[in-house]
C-alpha cells in the first residue's frame, strides 16, 4: 500500500487514512521532537528556580520540574497524533487543506495549553518575581512558536505534499520554492535571536556564567532541533 492510499481489499471500508497521521511512518521523529522540547521546558524551569532562587524545598522544585517534563513530553507527542484521530472520520466534509488546517489548529491549542501550564509552574517556582516572570514568558513563547509554526507547520506541509504526490497533482518547482522560502525565513529569525542571546552572554549580571550556560543550552538545542526537523522534512518528502 502506498502512502496515503488504501489497497483494493480495504478501499470500501473507511477513508480515515487518506492523509495518514505522521506517527504511522515516523514515530522516532515524534519521540525525539517531544523529548527535545520537554527537556527545553524543564531546563527553563530549572534555570529560573536556581538563577532567581525561591524558598521552596528542593523536593518541591524537583517534583514540579519533573512533572512539567513528563506532561510536556506527553502533550507535544499527543499534539501530533490526537488531532488526526479526532478529525479523520470527518475527512469527507472538508477539502484536504481544511482537513489539515483543522488538525493544525487543535495542535496549536494543545501546545499553547501545556505552555501556559509550564509558565504557571514557573511563576510559582520564582515566587512571582517580575524579572523572572518576564524571562520565562519570553522563553516559553519562543518554544511555543517553534513547536507550532516550524515543527507542526512542516509536518502539515509534508503530509499535504505527500497527499499530492500520491495523486500526481504536485508541481515540483512550487514545492522547492516554498521549502526554500521557509528555510530562509527560519534562518534569518534564528540568526537574529542568536545575536540577541550572544549579546546577553557578554553582560555583567550577577551569576553571569549560569545565565550564559542556560542561553547556550537553549540556543544549541533549538538549532539542533531546527536542523533535525528540516532534515526530516527533506527525507520524508523524498521518500515517495
Amino acid at each position: 500500500m502506498r502512502y496515503g492510499q488504501e489497497n483494493s481489499a480495504t478501499s470500501a471500508t473507511t477513508e480515515e487514512d487518506i492523509i495518514p497521521a505522521i506517527s504511522r511512518k515516523h514515530p522516532v521523529f515524534l519521540f525525539l521532537t517531544s523529548l527535545g522540547f520537554a527537556a527545553l521546558y524543564a531546563e527553563a524551569l530549572f534555570f529560573a528556580a536556581t538563577y532567581y532562587g525561591n524558598n521552596l524545598d528542593t523536593a518541591v522544585n524537583a517534583v514540579v520540574i519533573a512533572g512539567v517534563f513528563v506532561l510536556t513530553f506527553g502533550v507535544v507527542f499527543a499534539s501530533f497524533v490526537l488531532p488526526h484521530r479526532r478529525y479523520r472520520p470527518r475527512f469527507n466534509r472538508y477539502s484536504p487543506i481544511i482537513f489539515l488546517a483543522t488538525q493544525w489548529t487543535m495542535s496549536i491549542l494543545m501546545v499553547l495549553g501545556i505552555t501556559i501550564i509550564a509558565f504557571g509552574a514557573g511563576v510559582v517556582l520564582v515566587e512571582g518575581r517580575l524579572e523572572a516572570v518576564a524571562e520565562l514568558l519570553r522563553t516559553f513563547a519562543l518554544y511555543a512558536v517553534v513547536v507550532t509554526l516550524v515543527f507542526h507547520g512542516l509536518v502539515i506541509y509534508v503530509r499535504y505534499v505527500r497527499f499530492l504526490y500520491e495523486r500526481e497533482m504536485h508541481e515540483s518547482y512550487k514545492i522547492v520554492s516554498l521549502a526554500g522560502i521557509v528555510t530562509v525565513v527560519v534562518l534569518v529569525v534564528t540568526l537574529f535571536l542568536l545575536q540577541f542571546d550572544l549579546g546577553r552572554m557578554g553582560g555583567n549580571l550577577p551569576n553571569q556564567g549560569w545565565l550564559s550556560l542556560h542561553l547556550s543550552i537553549r540556543d544549541v538545542t533549538l538549532i539542533a532541533l531546527t536542523f533535525f526537523v528540516f532534515l526530516w522534512h527533506a527525507t520524508a518528502l523524498a521518500d515517495h
